[in-house]
This record gives C-alpha cells, structure tokens and sequence, in this order.
C-alpha cells in the first residue's frame, strides 16, 4: 500500500485512472480513505490518501522535474472486483412471445393483453379533447428507453443479433431509412414475426471508459426469408442507415401510477461519461453511471448531486433510463447550474418499488 498527496484538481476519478489504470475503481480508493474523504466529489490539497496496492509514494525532492522526460506508467492493478466486471457481458432480452406488431395491419384478432406499449385507446378522448386530468402519470416512458444510449466497456463489443443490409423495395433509392420504411436485417438466428427489433450503432469512443452505444430506431418483423428478415421502420430517434445493427428491443413495460419512493443511504455511483460530446450539460442530457442491473438499479431510480456547503441541497437529479448489467444511463431532470461532470459521483435517493 502507498500513499498520494492530493494537488489542485485531483478527483478520485484521476486517481483510480492513474494508480489502476481504470476510472472504475474509484471506489477503491474512497474505501480506504473514508476517514479522510467524507464526500467522494471533494478532496483537498496537501490530503494524504492511502492508494491500495500502488508503490509507495517518493518525497517530493526525490521526485522528478516537471519537465523531466515521462516515467514509464505504473503497471495496472487487476483487483477482483474489476476482473468480475470484465467477465461480465451485456445480456440481450428475449422479446415477449406474444408481442403484436404496432402500425401494421394484424394477423389475428388482438386482445387487450396483446396491446403493444404504443397503443392508445379511443375512449380517452372526450368531444376532440385529451382526457388527462384522467390518465394515470407514466414516470418513465417506453420512448425515453428505447431510445436511450447506452455504454459498453473497452473490452466489449455490444451484443447484436443482425445488421440493416439494405432497402426491402428496389425502388426505395435514398441513402438515409425513414419511418415506414422496409428493410432487410441479416440475421443468423431466427426471427419470429411480429418481432420489434432496435436498431443503435456505435457513436463514439470515450478515451480510457468505453464505447457510446446510439439506438437509431425500431422496426417490426413482417417477414422471414433465408438468413434475413424483413421488417418496417416504425420508430426514428435518430440517423439511420445501411449498417446498423439490431438486437431485441429491451424488455419494458411502462408502470402507470407507479412512483420512486425515497430511501436514506443509497449507493454512490460516478458520473462515467456523456452520451453526448457537449460542453455545457443541459435538461434531458445522459449521463453513464457506473452501477447497473446487477447492482440492484430499476427503470425509474432518481440519484441526486448534493451540495458542497450543505449536504441537504440538491443541485441536480438524473433519472435511470437504461440499464445494462454494469452501467446505467440516467437522464438529467434538474439541476441548479451546470453541475454534472465526468467523475462527480451522485446518491441514490429514490428507488422504484
């Protein structure tokens, strides 16, 4: 075990990156320093904090020049809990069996329990006029996930069933897939019609955290071929075109009435990075934390940034609107100034139940 004295503008984030090579391991570090470090968003300089397993650190004389030539980095630490990490791989729902198709005419009489998310009934609206005062409030909607980006480690690809090779009619001649669309989806493994399918591709990469997964939009199976399918575009949340993948739409249901209800000691999580490559965070953005599925997080959990002076003041909410087994996607619902950044760890405060 070795030591760090902390300097203008160290986060833990830092730390974790440059003792273990891998941001994720923040929490190590917190862990072994929580006598000292009471809010894992601020430590201070001259603050000596343990590094478990790093080299011990020089006295200050006995330290390089700050324009000597670069050191060789310190060897990456592989503890455990990063090992299970890697081993673990983003797991892709099965669809529902009985999922009807939305926008298509239907092969068979369709119940209520076959109603897809999409389906509005006629009866809620009274003389031209939307009843909402009657309509119970969805918190999370089935848009907000379907469309939500989502993370996968450096040392993961994200899982996919099939890609768009190209338009279903020969006279379809643009370049870019709208709505309404049909298209043909290569697939190995069989595809039952019917299906919804989510199409994302790979947007950025994120130096030292991983890959920024996009969903462009979904499309309905309507048939099977040999090794392909064909189905209709019919959601667009962003650009699409030939050679995007697909893989199941996840498996959600929106829970009308339901609410997150608060809970005291909730888990910290880190602000891993942005789905965006924006300066300034704003309402609606998406951040990745670094807790997921695994770690026991819903559809519908809220954490909050607490304040520097008071630990009661909210400056800023996200919302859980994605989950993978490792990282969750949470969208920005408030804050009182431009308060998220890479590395700011948040709490858990409310849980859906």
């Amino acid at each position: 075990t070795g030591t760090h004295t902390v300097v203008t503008d160290d986060t833990l984030w830092d730390l974790a990156q440059q003792y273990f090579s891998d941001p994720f391991q923040w929490r190590t570090i917190w862990n072994a320093n929580r006598a000292v470090v009471e809010d894992p968003n601020w430590i201070y300089p001259d603050e000596v904090l343990t590094i478990p397993g790093a080299p011990v650190e020089r006295p200050a004389a006995d330290r390089p020049a700050a324009d000597a030539p670069a050191q060789e980095p310190i060897s990456p630490i592989q503890p455990a809990a990063q090992q299970r990490q890697e081993s673990q791989r983003q797991m892709v729902q099965g669809v529902p069996e009985e999922l009807v198709p939305f926008g298509l005419r239907q092969a068979r009489p369709v119940t209520d329990d076959d109603r897809t998310v999409f389906y509005e009934r006629e009866s809620r609206v009274e003389g031209g006029v939307m009843a909402a005062a009657q309509r119970e409030y969805v918190p999370v909607s089935a848009d907000l996930v379907f469309s939500a980006p989502w993370m996968v480690r450096l040392s993961e690809e994200p899982a996919a069933s099939g890609q768009v090779t190209g338009f279903a009619r020969e006279s379809d001649k643009h370049t870019t897939i709208r709505s309404y669309d049909r298209i043909r989806i290569s697939m190995d493994a069989p595809a039952r019609v019917g299906a919804h399918l989510q199409l994302f591709r790979i947007e950025r990469t994120v130096e030292g955290v991983g890959q920024v997964v996009v969903p462009t939009g979904v499309a309905t199976v309507e048939a099977l071929g040999d090794g392909e399918v064909i189905a209709t575009v019919t959601k667009e949340y962003h650009f699409m075109e030939v050679g995007n993948h697909v893989r199941p739409l996840p498996d959600f249901t929106p829970r009308a009435g339901v609410y997150a209800e608060e809970v005291s000691g909730g888990a910290e999580a880190m602000i891993m990075a942005f789905a965006g490559d924006h300066v300034l965070t704003d309402i609606g953005h998406v951040a990745f934390l670094d807790l997921g599925r695994a770690d026991g997080l819903s559809i519908g959990d809220e954490f909050v940034l607490y304040g520097r002076v008071l630990t009661t003041d909210q400056e800023g909410t996200l919302q859980v609107v994605g989950l993978t087994d490792t990282m969750a996607s949470a969208r920005v619902v408030g804050m009182a100034d431009n308060v998220f950044r890479q590395g700011s760890v948040v709490r858990l405060s409310k849980k859906m139940r």
